[in-house]
Formats: C-alpha cells, structure tokens, sequence
C-alpha cells in the first residue's frame, strides 16, 4: 500500500535471487487506494530487466509490470494459431487486407495474424501504455510491420473507421470478462466488417455480445481449457456477416 516496505524488500533482495536464479525481473507496484484495480499507477523496479520475454508460438512476447499475459502459454499459442489460420483462410490469395485487433495487449493475435498473412496491414490498439511497449518490442523481435497504438479500443475503431480508409477487412477483439459492451458491439454490428474473430475468456459476455451483433453469424469455433479442473473456459468464434433475411449457421 505503501514506500513503507521497500527498504526491507530491497535488503532480502539478493538473498531471494540467490536462491531462485530463474528470476529475471523483480519490481515494486504501490497501490494506496482501496480499489477493485489489482495494481497502482507507480511502479518501483528493484532488480533486472523490466521486463519477460517469452516465446509464445510463432513470436516472442515482452510482458512489462501492469500488462497482462495469458498464464498458460501453450494454450494462448492455440488461440493465437486458430485465429491466424481463419485470418489465412479469409484473406486466400488477397494483398490488401487491412486487420484491427482491438484490445491486443502484448500483440499475441496481432503479431501471429502478421506472420500467417504477410501482406496484410495489422494494427493493434489498446489501452496499457505498457503493453504497446511490449507490443511494439515483439514486433521489432519478429520484424513484423504491425502498428500498435495506445488508445481506447472502442473510440479508436468508431474514430478511425469514420475516416477516409474506412473500416478494415477483419476485426479482432479479445476483451476483458465484461465483454465489448453496448459501444463497440453497435459499432461492429453496423461497420460493415465483414470477418470477426472474438476471443473470449467469459462465455457469458459473448453470448451477450453475440446477440446484440445479430448480422454476425457464427461459422465456427473452438473450446480452450485454459484453467483445468476449473469452470473457467476461453473461446474463439469466426463470425461472418450476413445479408438482412440470409440464414447462416449460429
């Protein structure tokens, strides 16, 4: 909660890197309010290099403190695979496809996305400050042109997609547990984005999400167990739009 701590942390600090040489970072997040937020603004780092480097799947992810990375890594790489191969599949022998991966964290869709679709124009927003920094580090690593902002996912999309480019060929969107809420699900609905990928980590909010998007139809899906033995479960869908009165599968 407090600097209180940190000269007693900083005294047992080479004790505990003796005997866990694996660590590579170590830091110091002060978190005075009493707040549902996991983390404070203020971020002390006491040893290493600031930052995790891990490879996950086709590409190497930089997690810095206060960004997030999935804990099982075998099982993001399963996501971040079945979202490339729709994306391959989408974009066939096509050379101008623009993608938005909207809450890309540390890039795990987007710089995946690059390496299966080589001539596609990939951007990834997201909020964290922190994780762009990560993101853009592991689009350096793998030499991969993706563009990752630091902005509001949901007023970047609508702001952007009003622009002269207009909106892009696939929209990639892997919220928090609360889902896309009422904004950005109106938005994607009446975009006229034709391929979505949603990755979800609450099945609940996808459901919720789904039915405000009714002219995106699911066209296929996977389960990820990404905690056993637990209820928690992620998913990917494909949605593709349909024509008003078209069926397709759901």
């Amino acid at each position: 909660r407090s600097t209180a701590a940190l000269d007693r942390l900083r005294e047992h600090l080479p004790r505990l890197l003796e005997a866990h040489p694996s660590i590579v970072s170590v830091s110091a997040n002060i978190h005075p309010e009493h707040t549902t937020r996991v983390e404070g603004d203020e971020e002390i780092p006491l040893a290493g290099a600031g930052r995790l480097a891990v490879r996950t799947g086709d590409v190497t992810l930089f997690s810095r403190p206060q960004s997030f990375l999935q804990t099982h890594t075998e099982v993001a790489v399963a996501l971040y695979r079945q979202g490339a191969e729709w994306a391959r599949e989408i974009a066939g022998t096509r050379q101008d496809l623009r993608i938005w991966d909207l809450y890309c964290g540390l890039g795990g869709f987007a710089l995946h996305l690059a390496h299966a679709v080589p001539a596609a124009q990939v951007t990834g927003v997201e909020v964290s400050a922190q994780a762009i920094d990560g993101a853009r580090e592991g689009a350096e690593a793998a030499g991969a042109g993706v563009r990752f902002l630091a902005a509001d996912a949901t007023a970047w999309a609508i702001a952007e997609a009003a622009g002269p480019s207009g909106p892009p060929d696939i929209v990639v969107v892997n919220p928090p547990r609360r889902g896309l809420g009422p904004e950005l699900a109106a938005w994607l609905e009446h975009s006229g984005v034709p391929d979505v990928l949603y990755s979800s980590c609450h099945p609940g909010s996808l459901a919720d999400d789904l039915a405000a998007m009714p002219s995106l139809r699911i066209v296929a899906g996977r389960y990820v167990d990404m905690f056993p033995h637990t209820e928690h479960a992620e998913v990917i869908v494909r949605l593709r739009r349909t024509a008003p009165g078209e069926e397709g599968p759901r």
